[in-house]
């Protein structure tokens, strides 16, 4: 079967087939109708992403009756984005080959099937707004909030902490590889724009650096690289991309969005997190004690080799690359409503506070 090129494609008869082989549903049902609705704008995903509201022609007590679809975006710096980090191709081979044992919460995939020649990408998943609540990266989360999605994550790295099973992944590539791409090929074009539209954000010390941020960016990538176990690493590890569940719900956090998936350094999601989802005063608060929570995760799983003095270098270097990664995703992705503007804003708002909080420019090769 092909792979559907918008939504009007999925429909019921391709939905009734699909089902069929993948076994969500028996042979002889069918999907009758589907009702659309459109989700997940000015929350930065880079593509289309809707719910599908399923009926059948009789009551199927195991078979969805939500389900969210995932398409490539039709906006042009999305595209680009794609372009320059494969994110489409490595979501699907994510859900396909190690989603249900990557050792953190995540939707169930009904349907994942990509092909890149044709820049036709599809991914049916598990409706998790039926048992949990999405977070919300303007409004920050609780302590204890905070406390589990580091925990969760900690048990994900530590799962894959120097992993041989890392080098079977092909299609995951090595986290410092996609940053230097972006320094590289996109940084030089994209700063100026985002600078224009979000300086007025950025601490002034911040501002002055940004035309030698990308090449200082790759010499501190080297350090990093040599002193820093590799792990899988989500790469937008944030909490619109989270899901806490309800009372009875098979999980405490899942997450969303693995276009990102690399092998990298643990801190720098951790970095990525605490930087841009949590307001300056609240991760001020709770900063050392997050630190330390991931930390002992860590060790608990039998992680040694790795001092807490050693993650608080990397968790402040990593500041500085998502730092450079923002730069360039600044002036691509489509911010066109205000929950985007207002997320955008906040995300430079609270790196540039965490980056000047910790004296991250220190860092910076010369």
């Amino acid at each position: 079967m092909s792979i559907p090129a918008s939504f009007d494609d999925v429909t019921p008869q391709w939905l009734t087939e699909t089902f069929r082989g993948s076994g969500v549903i028996p042979q002889d049902a069918r999907v009758l109708d589907t009702d659309l609705e459109r989700i997940g704008e000015g929350i930065g995903f880079v593509g289309q992403i809707a719910r599908l509201r399923l009926r059948y022609d009789r009551e199927l007590a195991d078979a969805p009756g939500s389900i969210i679809a995932k398409l490539p975006s039709g906006d042009e710096g999305a595209r680009a984005m794609n372009n320059l980090y494969g994110l489409y191709e490595r979501e699907v081979r994510f859900y396909a080959e190690i989603g249900r044992d990557v050792g953190l919460g995540t939707a169930r995939c009904y349907y994942a099937a990509s092909d890149p020649e044709a820049d036709r990408y599809l991914l049916l998943l598990e409706d998790l707004g039926v048992s949990g609540r999405m977070g919300d990266q303007v409004d920050g989360c609780s302590h204890d909030e905070v406390i589990l999605a580091v925990s969760e994550l900690a048990r994900m790295h530590s799962a894959w902490w120097s992993s041989p099973r890392l080098a079977s992944l092909d299609w995951m590539h090595a986290g410092a590889d996609l940053v230097r791409a972006g320094m590289l090929f996109a940084y030089p074009n994209a700063y100026p724009q985002t600078l224009q539209t979000f300086g007025e954000r950025l601490h002034p010390r911040i501002r002055a650096v940004a035309d030698e941020l990308a090449g200082r960016i790759l010499r501190l990538l080297e350090r990093i690289e040599g002193a820093t176990p590799a792990t899988i690493v989500h790469g937008d590890y944030r909490l619109d991309n989270m899901f806490f569940g309800h009372n009875g719900a098979p999980y405490r956090l899942a997450v969303v969005d693995w276009q990102s998936p690399n092998r990298g350094w643990g801190a720098y999601d951790l970095a990525y997190f605490m930087g841009g989802s949590m307001p300056p005063e609240r991760r001020r608060e709770c900063e050392k004690d997050v630190l330390a929570a991931y930390h002992d995760v860590l060790s608990e799983a039998g992680v040694r080799g790795y001092s807490r003095d050693q993650l608080w270098e990397d968790y402040r270097g990593s500041l500085l690359v998502y730092l450079g990664i923002f730069m360039v995703s600044g002036a691509l992705l489509e911010i066109t409503n205000d929950r985007a503007v207002a997320l955008t804003n906040a995300i430079f708002e609270r790196l540039s506070a965490a980056i000047m909080d910790l004296d991250a420019l220190d860092l910076l090769p010369a």
